[in-house]
């Protein structure tokens, strides 16, 4: 394994056990501004990482690419700097028709509609977090007042979907899924495939039954409003799901103790 990673371009001690992923730019600046003693590593191609303290407990928050390939990378790449737990926040395509612009979907399971998941492990093995730690999340932001709502997501590689693509995948998983997006799958099968914690929590930036198109985000003159929606959406939950990895951490630090004054094993390595 090289010493600095091709992609991020850190090495061993550059990155927590607990990492925060996302392909928005604002996230990324808007969650490295609530670190302390930020050490950040400007990556290449679209990949930055930056690591910092909550709370007096090491946190990292990296930025990729869109797209599921960007995903595996940065994740194999975190996997090989010492990683264990990954939470991916991005945004979505509401399905349903009962979701708003600028709710908070958690990812129960995820349709491997897109490639790079269906390489990693046949079709047969499903997408799925890892529930504790979802259910983590899900506690953390009740707390905070956050209301989410679980479901299935499906990913697929094209964020420009044609009407076609869309209708034939709503009559297939349009009773399962609630939201698509382009990444859940690959991140649960590629953590699978690492034996990494991961979840997945999505903001709706646009919707399939409402007519708004995807992108809306990206669009800031055109649609101004939606877009302010969805900003907020995603600036409300990073506080909360920085201080729910601070605690995830003390958590499996404590899991670990205990694990290690019974003779039960190593338990989970948290690196400090």
């Amino acid at each position: 394994m090289p010493r600095v990673q091709p992609f991020t371009r850190a090495s061993k001690g550059d990155v927590s056990t607990h990492v925060l992923v996302t392909s928005l730019e604002e996230v990324y600046e808007e969650a490295v501004s609530k670190l302390h003693e930020v050490n950040e590593r400007p990556g290449r191609y679209g990949f930055k990482l930056a690591t910092g303290l909550i709370h007096k407990v090491s946190i990292s928050i990296a930025l990729r690419p869109v797209g599921p390939s960007a995903l595996a990378i940065l994740v194999e790449e975190l996997a090989r700097l010492g990683a264990k737990v990954i939470l991916h926040l991005d945004t979505a395509l509401a399905l349903s028709p009962s979701l708003a612009i600028g709710d908070v979907v958690l990812a129960t399971a995820a349709i491997k509609g897109d490639g790079v998941s269906k390489a990693y492990a046949p079709i047969e093995v499903p997408a799925i977090p890892d529930y504790t730690l979802l259910r983590h999340i899900q506690q953390s932001l009740e707390i905070h007042n956050i209301k989410t709502l679980t479901g299935v997501v499906w990913s697929m590689d094209m964020f420009y979907a044609s009407e076609q693509v869309l209708e034939q995948g709503v009559k297939k998983y349009g009773k399962i899924a609630v939201a698509l997006d382009m990444d859940t799958a690959s991140l649960f099968t590629v953590a699978m495939s690492k034996k990494l914690m991961a979840a997945s929590v999505l903001v709706i930036e646009s919707s399939l039954p409402k007519g708004v198109e995807r992108g809306s985000l990206l669009l800031e003159e055109e649609r101004e409003e939606l877009r302010r929606k969805v900003l907020d959406a995603l600036g409300q939950l990073i506080q909360p799901i920085l201080e729910s990895l601070t605690l995830h951490v003390e958590k499996m630090k404590s899991l670990q103790s205990m694990r290690a004054g019974t003779g039960h094993g190593k338990g989970f390595n948290s690196g400090f």
